[in-house]
């Protein structure tokens, strides 16, 4: 069998070089809807003036060119995303950077932060936050579990909900879940210019 006539029956039937030709004429940027539907369009006046020559918009032809570009459109648009994955430059997601390491035969490993418990035994703000007995906490240090003080819990949930937004108060946490056992609720600070002071005792 001749290289010809093998290429003919893989391309069904179809010269090689036709197809060829046809390929070195195509304008693969245009893959936007109106640029397919105008293609399209072309395409069919072009190689069939006489079997579709109704291009009014009522027509069930262009509903059908519509379809086909806005498909068009939309695979395009994500082969364009899965091709910038491939490219450590344009990669977006972290998964394909990781990939990309490992393609090149390097690891890289996880920056773990510290983390541990921290146990407040006082607080003390310098805002003006009063207690539902109009009591005026600026400048106090409220102690937890404080025998001396029956609105200690109160207070201390005012005080810390001062430093909290408003939408992760004390009872609201950001995010709850069971660490080793004991229920643990995780609150955000509020991004702003105050110092939190603390003290703690490290183990080594």
């Amino acid at each position: 069998m001749s290289s010809t006539d093998r290429q003919n029956r893989l391309l069904l039937a179809e010269d090689w070089k036709r197809i060829y030709q046809s390929f070195r004429n195509a304008d693969f940027q245009s893959y936007d809807f109106d640029n397919l539907r105008r293609t399209m369009i072309n395409y069919l006046r072009t190689n069939y003036p006489e079997d579709f020559n109704d291009y009014i918009e009522s027509s069930e032809y262009l509903a059908l060119i519509d379809l086909i570009a806005f498909l068009g459109q939309n695979l395009s648009f994500r082969v364009d995303l899965n091709a910038r994955e491939n490219y450590i430059e344009l990669a977006e997601r972290r998964e394909s950077i990781l990939r990309l390491a490992r393609l090149l035969s390097y690891n890289p490993k996880r920056m773990q932060p510290s983390n541990g418990f921290l146990k407040i035994s006082s607080v003390q703000t310098t805002e003006q936050v009063t207690d539902t007995n109009n009591f005026n906490l600026a400048n106090q240090t409220i102690l937890w579990n404080d025998s001396s003080n029956p609105n200690w819990r109160e207070q201390f949930n005012l005080v810390l909900n001062s430093a909290l937004p408003v939408n992760g108060t004390i009872g609201s946490p950001e995010r709850r879940e069971l660490i080793n056992g004991l229920q643990t609720d995780q609150y955000r600070i509020t991004a702003q210019a105050v110092t939190y002071q603390f003290m703690a005792l490290v183990k080594e």
